[in-house]
């Protein structure tokens, strides 16, 4: 089957809700490898936790996430909603994930480089030699060589945020998710984090990338996704998404971005 085709990650009729709030309403999505999607909406409109839904930060209470093909087995919990049925699948599916957080979640006490080498070692079995070469890889590629010996206290948020795309990188994923990945920086340290995610665009990694940033995410994804109210409103190329789109709650969220 060609790469194109197939699908890394595959999410249907998902549906989440904590107490009463319903932030999931029967939400489904899809990436093909290689495909760069981004997803836009208003805060509140489900776009984080189906992020986190789809690496299991948090268990759907109904609906199925497939990762290459693979559906993630879940089974009722006592009390109510559900949980991992087999907590070994889990674990095995998360190593095809990279994830990276608004707000960075580097181990403080660890160097740039122990952060980035941590999962692979520890998680992945990885000789240390080899983790630290591939590491050392990784960090020239998103430009932190010189920091590899710095603690996260000692840079800047932007350099942060760079660490953490180099330590999931450092899990060889097939799937990259970002979470607002410039929403915690400073305006003037916004574009070196977009530069390193434009290169792994170009490298035609999969990434599904949940983003304020339009005229990024009309620069370098395959498809946009606008979420609202927990559904997906308007899917499209963005040429369709954000030059001619059919939704009027999509045209008036676009229009107001543009404007702030």
């Amino acid at each position: 089957m060609d790469a194109s085709c197939r699908l890394a990650v595959a999410v249907e009729d998902l549906f989440k809700c904590f107490g009463s709030l319903e932030v999931l309403r029967g939400l489904s999505v899809s990436a093909r490898d290689g495909e760069v999607i981004a997803i836009i909406g208003s805060s509140g409109s489900g776009k984080s936790t189906l992020l986190r839904c789809i690496n299991m930060l948090e268990v759907p209470d109904s609906g199925t996430v497939s990762i290459a093909g693979e559906a993630i087995k879940l089974k009722p919990r006592r009390g109510g909603g559900r949980e991992p049925a087999d907590q070994v699948q889990i674990d095995r599916l998360r190593q095809k994930l990279g994830m990276v957080f608004q707000s960075f979640n580097l181990w403080s006490h660890l160097t740039v480089l122990e952060n980035v080498i941590e999962a692979p070692i520890h998680v992945q079995k990885r000789p240390k030699a080899a983790a630290i070469d591939e590491a050392l890889v990784i960090l020239e590629k998103v430009g932190l060589t010189d920091k590899r010996n710095h603690y996260p206290s000692q840079i800047s948020g932007g350099q942060q945020q760079r660490a953490a795309i180099a330590r999931a990188l450092a899990v060889q994923p097939q799937l990259m998710l970002f979470d607002e990945p410039t929403s915690a920086l400073d305006p003037e340290l916004v574009g070196e984090v977009l530069r390193v995610i434009r290169t792994l665009a170009e490298e035609g990694r999969t990434m599904i990338l949940v983003t304020h940033e339009m005229g990024f995410a009309k620069e370098v994804a395959n498809r946009v996704i606008f979420l609202h109210q927990g559904k997906v409103e308007e899917e499209g190329p963005p040429s369709q998404v954000f030059g001619a789109p059919r939704s009027e709650r999509c045209r008036q969220f676009i229009s107001s971005q543009l404007r702030s």
